[in-house]
């Protein structure tokens, strides 16, 4: 996987363990470099987040639920996943 990549799951697992949106919410963060390009963006929808490259690819996605995160790339392969604090 690609380092930006898993820098992009580690931000959406964080925003959903740390409870930023509620299961209707819908939204769109863009990433950026130290110079200002786009690197890419996460789309939340629901309990799933889906990340894109600066070309708009499909690069993996995130999904929330019981206090569970687990990450998939893009061929929607497990890669990881992330508990809340009991």
């Amino acid at each position: 996987m690609r380092p930006p990549l898993r820098a992009l799951v580690v931000v959406a697992a964080a925003l959903a363990l740390a409870g930023a949106a509620s299961a209707q919410s819908t939204g769109s963060t863009r990433f950026y470099d130290e110079r200002g390009r786009s690197t890419g963006r996460a789309e939340r929808s629901g309990d799933v987040t889906r990340f894109y490259d600066e070309r708009g690819r499909s690069t993996g996605r995130a999904e929330q639920r019981n206090g569970t995160t687990r990450c998939y790339d893009a061929m929607g392969r497990s890669i990881g996943r992330a508990e809340g604090r009991k």
